[in-house]
């Protein structure tokens, strides 16, 4: 598997170098804690000294729910370029935030060099239709924006080139807070983990049994733990800075997708290695 591993990682070199991101794609910092829910109140209460709720969030308190369908190849590369910490790496993965009736659907693909991320995505109106068409069948809205064509085509491209197929669905509560005063600053809670694995296309599944993907086995933490994340661009606001301390926040290098198959691989009788985070042998 590892020579695949770095075939994978000189073919996907080029993609992964940072480039100038379109209107629908952003270059930024992310950085992630995995934070004891007892927490998860005076986190929120403090944030709201300088943060808004996203206004896509509702109910009390204000989330939305997201469900992400991860591809992969038939050796599981994108995961492995994860656990071997690649430097230049990528995700491929279709994301809807509710039912497909009512939710827009996206696909992304989500590179990483070094610590910095580009994510670029096409966008789907409600009620999109067959997902596996829409991939392997090229049945995209002719009237869609120009820029997101291109990501359009270029997550196809990508995926045939590695024969990436469905592996991993991934689903979680988010709460998400934007700062009041800067021109890029978000904080995520991401509560309600969990994860499915699957072969079949659909995002949002009608059946099937979802296992928890945040207590202490799933994430190798002391406890059950949420998701908190802080996004931002070149500089890191001072109230980012303040949280970070004020709770005594260590940053990790957790992934929702290669946590999920790390799981799964638990569960078939593999056990933790200390080389990675992640890594089972």
């Amino acid at each position: 598997m590892f020579p695949l591993v770095d075939n994978l990682a000189r073919f996907h070199k080029s993609m992964t170098r940072p480039v100038a991101p379109r209107d629908n794609s952003i270059a930024r910092f992310e950085i992630k804690y995995l934070v004891d829910y007892r927490l998860l109140k005076p986190l929120r209460d403090f944030l709201h000294l300088f943060c808004v709720s996203d206004p896509y969030c509702i109910g009390d308190p204000p989330c939305y729910q997201v469900t992400s369908l991860y591809f992969d190849s038939a050796f599981g590369d994108l995961y492995m370029a994860k656990e071997h910490k690649t430097a230049d790496r990528f995700k491929l993965r279709a994301r809807a935030y509710g039912p497909s009736e009512t939710s827009p659907m996206f696909l992304e693909i989500k590179r990483r060099h070094l610590d910095i991320i580009v994510k670029s995505r096409a966008a789907f109106k409600p009620g999109w239709g067959d997902l596996k068409e829409i991939i392997l069948g090229d049945k995209y809205d002719p009237m869609m924006k120009e820029s997101h064509k291109d990501d359009y085509l270029e997550f196809v491209r990508t995926l045939k080139a590695i024969d990436a197929k469905p592996t991993m669905r991934i689903s979680y509560q988010r709460e998400s807070f934007i700062g009041e005063n800067d021109d890029y600053a978000r904080a995520t809670f991401d509560t309600n983990l969990k994860y499915m694995p699957t072969h079949d296309w659909e995002i949002v599944p009608a059946t099937g049994k979802w296992q928890h993907l945040d207590s202490s086995t799933s994430t190798n933490h002391p406890c059950p733990a949420f998701v908190f994340e802080l996004k931002c661009t070149e500089f890191m606001p001072t109230w980012m800075l303040e949280v970070i301390d004020r709770f005594s926040l260590n940053r990790c290098d957790f992934c929702k997708y290669a946590n999920g198959m790390r799981l799964d691989s638990l569960y078939r009788g593999f056990s933790y290695s200390d080389a990675s985070d992640n890594t089972t042998y």
